[in-house]
């Protein structure tokens, strides 16, 4: 096929298709906007199939010795012990902390220095103008010259000034929520290995992360909506900032000081790039300038790095451009769709707005931790059921290669009837539920349960009322999920403990509330938490959001568990 190729980005993505596309013989031009090749940038990991891209170019042992060293990641709280943790050694090779972190620069030097001996790079220019025909694009840069390309491929960042030069107006954002701000600052002493999280009410958080050059990789992060903050410049960003975080508590007051003297601040109101196609013609996307998922999906860096090499391989194996492209897209938009999936709570309940959200957290975190099931948790962060499957590229074929069609792939409900499903199942939940619950429609329930010794740290009833919409609503839409999801053993079984997890909720209530078997409930309550577990483990193998829309429902469940089991200590003659 047609041999040109020109990439605009030379960070991860870039560097990776430049490395492949240089060795398969394609004459590779880089172009780069800033002056120099950048090595700033903060922490990121790699998981699952980016790391065995890594492996195939023989950088993967590389890139673990350069990591940052971060040993686990620890939430900490307000006199800065610790509420939670999860050690790297703990949750497997893909937990909150992954077995590979590395700073961006780091692993964006070590795919740059051996692609450049087969890719010429270009810094301080950019592509100006894009102009396409049958046989190629002539692209003119800010420079002022114009050359002829086969194919250009836009492997910049989330605010790509090409895409919207070649796609304008199609990229529809979907805003997550939650400003953050990045940068280094001085290292102390006494700073460990741990990643260090600090929730602070009003959707704050500050976070300090280790690295191997001896400062510290500090983070800011405001949960709100979306206020054109990005768009500010950096001096108005900081004192937002300042201000915001005045009063967080913790360290914050260290992390203010370091923002003064900082050399690499990086602003972003995070947002995902959502597009209705990655190519037009023989100009294609890849990376955060085609699909970024927001870091919140902690699958970003992969993401980059296996649709790099997917592009990449595609293109080697086809001899027509927009083949490879078609080719290469079908290949990574279920992966990318998986990855974008988060649900837009998260961030909400990742930085708790007040004090009883952030303990509410603290305790999910801490049951989450347990070794019981800690490594439920490792696999929420690990690799996903809808990877690549890079198998398709153990050797490289032409077009002409015949592949036999396989089975049809089993697939999931329809919208309507899992929607059908989910009303009947959470329909009968909720009638149960309503036919006990202790409001003032039940005066009697009402009166037995205002009668009973509790423990002071018992909610008050409006708590109850808040929280429990909350995580059924979490349950519903993952089971919403999952109902989609194929058929399969794995999913199944997901669906299974959905519907026991949904079932079990009412006769929880039936239990306590209308039978008063105070001693039968929390026995209930802590078989609900191990299948509650169990839920969280095998939906993690089939849909994670599904999975981590759970957590909190089990999180809650452990709460509860200690609670009917003081109620029962304590009230010995109202029943077992």
């Amino acid at each position: 096929m047609s041999r040109t190729i020109l990439i605009t980005g030379a960070s991860i993505a870039g560097n990776i298709a430049a490395w492949w596309l240089g060795r398969a013989g394609f004459d590779v031009t880089v172009v780069e906007r800033s002056p120099e090749f950048r090595t700033g940038g903060q922490n990121i990991d790699v998981r699952g199939v980016g790391r065995e891209v890594l492996r195939r170019m023989g950088l993967e042992q590389v890139a673990l010795e350069q990591g940052t060293g971060e040993e686990g990641t620890a939430w900490i709280k307000d006199d800065g012990t610790i509420a939670a943790q999860f050690l790297a050694g703990d949750t497997g090779a893909d937990g909150p902390t992954a077995e590979m972190e590395i700073l961006r620069g780091d692993l964006a030097r070590l795919l740059y220095e051996p692609a450049r001996e087969h890719a010429a790079y270009r810094f301080g220019d950019a592509i100006a103008r894009v102009d396409q025909d049958e046989d190629g694009a002539t692209v003119t840069f800010a420079r002022g010259i114009t050359e002829r390309y086969d194919a250009v491929i836009i492997a910049e960042g989330v605010g790509s000034g090409t895409r919207e030069l070649v796609f304008p107006g199609e990229n529809d954002p979907r805003w997550m929520d939650l400003t953050i701000a990045y940068f280094t600052i001085p290292r102390r002493p006494e700073d460990d290995r741990l990643w260090r999280w600090y929730n602070a009410p009003g959707g704050r958080s500050v976070s300090l992360r280790p690295d191997r050059h001896g400062t510290a990789r500090a983070m800011l992060s405001v949960q709100q909506p979306p206020g054109g903050e990005q768009d500010w410049g950096a001096d108005r960003q900081k004192a937002w900032l300042r201000e915001r975080f005045a009063d967080a508590g913790w360290q914050s007051a260290r992390v203010l000081d370091g923002l003064e003297g900082t050399g690499d601040f990086y602003f972003d109101v995070l947002r995902q790039v959502r597009m209705p196609r990655w190519s037009t013609g023989r100009v294609v996307l890849t990376g955060d300038a085609a699909w970024c998922a927001t870091p919140i999906a902690g699958y970003g860096t992969t993401l980059a790095i296996t649709g790099a090499y997917v592009l990449a391989q595609e293109l080697i194996r086809s001899t027509c451009v927009r083949a490879a492209l078609a080719a290469y897209e079908q290949a990574m938009r279920p992966m990318v769709e998986d990855a974008q999936g988060i649900p837009k709570i998260a961030p909400r309940l990742a930085n708790p707005h007040s004090r009883i959200g952030i303990r509410l957290l603290h305790t999910a975190l801490s049951v989450a931790s347990r070794p019981a099931v800690r490594g439920v948790a490792g696999k929420l962060f690990g690799g996903r059921s809808k990877d690549v499957d890079l198998s398709r590229y153990d050797m490289v074929a032409s077009d002409g290669l015949a592949v036999a069609p396989g089975a049809p792939a089993p697939t999931g409900l329809s919208p309507l009837l899992a929607l059908g499903a989910l009303g009947v199942v959470l329909g009968a939940s909720a009638i149960v539920g309503r036919r006990n619950a202790p409001d003032p429609s039940h005066p009697g329930i009402r009166r037995w349960y205002h009668r009973l010794h509790k423990p002071g740290y018992t909610p008050p009833d409006a708590a109850f009322g808040a929280v429990w919409p909350v995580l059924e609503t979490g349950l519903a839409v993952g089971g919403y999920r999952l109902l989609r999801q194929p058929s399969g053993r794995t999913r199944n079984a997901a669906v299974g403990l959905w519907l026991v997890n949904s079932a079990m909720v009412g006769g929880w209530t039936q239990l306590f509330f209308r039978e008063k078997r105070l001693g039968a409930s929390a026995a209930a309550s802590g078989a609900m938490v191990v299948t509650g577990a169990a839920y969280v483990a095998t939906a993690a193998k089939v849909d994670r959001p599904a999975a981590a829309m759970a957590i909190p429902f089990v999180a809650w469940l452990g709460f509860a568990t200690l609670l009917a089991g003081r109620i029962w200590r304590d009230n010995p003659g109202e029943g077992q």
